[in-house]
């Protein structure tokens, strides 16, 4: 979403007054939520009620998703989910929709060796996935023509899918759902007035709820009791992030903790939540002199980064610093001596690093591959 359009719409989401233009926008908003609802409804109910087929693959499908637009944490659970597998010496490979690609047929992204696609053909996540993951990732509108293409250049293997709550075509095993704990059910607004896919009601359809950016055990407890009414005793899983560190963000080369903590860097990215990234970076130990945000999943241009180095060198910088997605969609003809650094971005669960696996393990137990 462009910049400005996405400010303007952060506008509309809120309830401070505003100019008589502004009201009218929210009006408008308010009722086209309401048909939002009624086609959200009529959807599901045609999955419930048999009218429309949930496909089945045949292998394990653990879906990942989310209630809400703007930043919930699915792409970090996804690799979270995928390493985990991996620690449980299980093959597995990642299926996506590919949010801004170009073209709507399942494409190969990476075979688990090689990346055979770009960011423009593959989508942001995807690409990011492959490159940090090393396992077979494929992308289509169709995740079950997704996965077919999959399993069939790559083997059998556990398919993870990033982005999958109401991509209800496709039959998953476990449903996992990512919820920010700052606010989980994101006001209980749906689009376009609010934040909400679908409303807190497709809960019933997860199996484990996991709360993000967590702050500390106290907002942790006070997420889950706010959840309880809803989700029972499904188990909540509660998670933060953590930097696991600074890489080169166009070689993916890692660089040395003791190179680049403490040191001054100009920060820029195309996030939902910038200022979320900045703190991060505070988290981290490095001196973050300042944060230049563009629209979510912008494209960059090497006119842009050529400025933003130039205000950065005028403040001392060392680096310029993005996030891991960001890092993708970098353009090819960046000029060589403008250093770039991405982040490496991982989850730390506050209930301990055996939690997830435990739970895969758990449901996985019926899977021969699993044995």
């Amino acid at each position: 979403m462009p910049k400005r359009s996405e400010a303007l719409w952060r506008k509309v989401l809120g309830d401070e007054p505003g100019p008589r233009w502004l009201g009218a926008l929210r009006v408008a908003a308010t009722a086209a939520s309401g048909l939002y609802a009624a086609g959200v409804w009529l959807n599901n109910t045609a999955f419930d009620l048999g009218f429309k087929p949930s496909r089945c693959l045949p292998v394990p499908v653990i879906g990942v998703g989310n209630l809400a637009v703007g930043g919930t944490g699915k792409t970090p659970l996804t690799m979270a989910v995928v390493r985990a597998l991996q620690e449980m010496g299980l093959p597995a490979g990642v299926i996506s929709r590919g949010y801004g690609r170009q073209g709507k047929e399942p494409l190969l992204v990476s075979d688990g060796r090689n990346i055979l696609a770009d960011s423009t053909q593959a989508g942001d996540e995807p690409l990011l996935l492959a490159r940090r993951l090393g396992v077979p990732v494929a992308v289509g509108a169709s995740r079950y023509q997704a996965g077919q293409l999959l399993l069939q250049k790559c083997g059998t293997r556990i398919l993870v899918g990033d982005d999958l709550l109401q991509h209800r075509a496709l039959y998953r095993d476990l449903n996992l759902v990512a919820l920010d704990a700052s606010d989980p059910l994101a006001g209980e607004r749906l689009l376009p007035r609010g934040r909400l896919r679908e409303g807190p009601g497709a809960l019933e359809r997860a199996q484990v709820v996991v709360l993000t950016r967590v702050r500390d055990r106290l907002q942790a407890r006070e997420a889950r009791e706010s959840l309880a009414w809803r989700v029972g005793d499904k188990p909540i899983l509660a998670c933060r992030y953590s930097l696991e560190g600074l890489e080169l963000a166009r070689e993916g080369t890692a660089l040395e903790e003791e190179t680049w903590r403490g040191e001054p860097v100009y920060a820029f990215c195309g996030l939902a939540r910038p200022e979320s990234f900045r703190q991060s970076l505070r988290q981290a130990g490095l001196t973050v002199l300042g944060l230049e945000s563009f629209g979510d999943h912008h494209r960059f241009t090497a006119s842009e980064l050529a400025g933003l180095w130039a205000r950065a060198q005028t403040l001392s910088a060392r680096a310029l610093v993005c996030s891991g997605k960001d890092a993708v969609r970098l353009p090819d003809d960046l000029p060589g001596d403008i250093p770039v650094w991405s982040t490496r971005l991982g989850l730390e669960f506050l209930d301990g690093p055996e939690a997830l696996p435990r739970l895969l393990s758990h449901a996985l137990a019926g899977w021969e591959g699993a044995r």
